[in-house]
């Protein structure tokens, strides 16, 4: 059996819509956990509430979390709050199966996913990772499975110049990772968005496993959202893109029954939609600076 894992901060809303996707579209897993990094508690109840059967795991982080970020004290957030990468580790070192699903919160399943099946083909050809999910990025295909009971396997050649360019081989999340693959890179992450660290894992790993062998999706079996920024870091807020209000606005509406998760569904919320709740909840500069940077995003992922 496979455990799914859902990383997890602050956006309930999608977070709500992510397991959903799994429930109504994944068949063969063994339980759905989610790593929560500091959600705040009445939101987390609410989640425990729709989906009693989901188990939740936290990082020790509390309210104080989000308050903090409210008040844009970074430092305080570093020195207090445990880094969430070695938070993942330690709980999916205590994995006993040899793979696990890996996904984050703002992300959701739009296809049929028998698990086993793809497992068994994985074990059978030595696979490290499954991508379900690959942005732009292009792979040489070898091989092609075709599976009566879900999408077919492309496996493909890892390719990179050098060990700093493994983004053929390695995505932070939205695959199915053989375990001691995951833990290998994710473990080299210094802090939450040490991409680079990861990708250089990757690269060391394929060298000192030269039979490993790497698979995706024919088409892309995941999507993932992009009505919020993924992080909550200095370098948003010094654009005037003031994350947690945001955050806060949504999560409320979610809470309150005004925006439904599965609004859109299988693509992301509508666009008029967030607009009508920030709109409501939030000064016009304000929105207009979100509004600003989702053009940005949506041009800068899909042309």
């Amino acid at each position: 059996m496979v455990n799914i894992y859902v990383k997890s901060f602050n956006r309930p809303f999608y977070l709500d819509r992510c397991i959903r996707s799994i429930k109504f579209n994944v068949t063969g897993y063994s339980k759905i956990i989610v790593l929560d990094d500091g959600t705040p508690s009445a939101f987390m109840d609410r989640i425990r509430q729709l989906h009693p059967d989901v188990e939740i795991r936290s990082s020790g982080a509390d309210d104080g979390k989000v308050e903090l970020l409210r008040q844009e004290k970074f430092k305080e957030i570093e020195k207090l709050y445990p880094v969430a990468p070695d938070f993942w580790v330690r709980e999916v070192k205590s994995d006993i199966n040899a793979y696990c699903l890996i996904l984050e919160d703002d992300a959701w399943i739009v296809k049929r996913l028998d698990l086993p099946a793809i497992v068994r083909n994985l074990e059978s050809n030595e696979a490290v990772i499954c991508k379900f999910w690959w942005s732009n990025h292009v792979h040489k295909i070898t091989e092609r499975y075709v599976s009566e009971s879900g999408p077919a396997l492309e496996y493909f050649d890892p390719v990179y110049e050098s060990s700093k360019d493994a983004s053929s081989i390695w995505i932070v999340a939205f695959a199915l990772f053989r375990r001691d693959y995951w833990l290998h890179c994710v473990s080299k992450a210094r802090r939450l968005a040490d991409e680079r660290s990861q990708l250089l894992a990757a690269a060391d790993f394929a060298n000192r496993h030269p039979t490993a062998r790497f698979a995706k999706t024919e088409r892309r079996v995941v999507h993932q959202g992009w009505m919020i920024p993924a992080r909550s870091t200095p370098e948003y807020y010094d654009k005037g893109l003031v994350q947690h209000l945001y955050m806060d606005a949504l999560n409320e509406a979610w809470a309150a029954g005004r925006l439904d998760s599965g609004e859109g569904y299988p693509f992301d919320f509508s666009k008029p939609t967030v607009l009508a709740v920030l709109s409501e909840a939030l000064p016009e500069k304000v929105v207009r600076v979100w509004e600003e940077w989702h053009q940005r995003e949506i041009k800068y992922y899909y042309g």
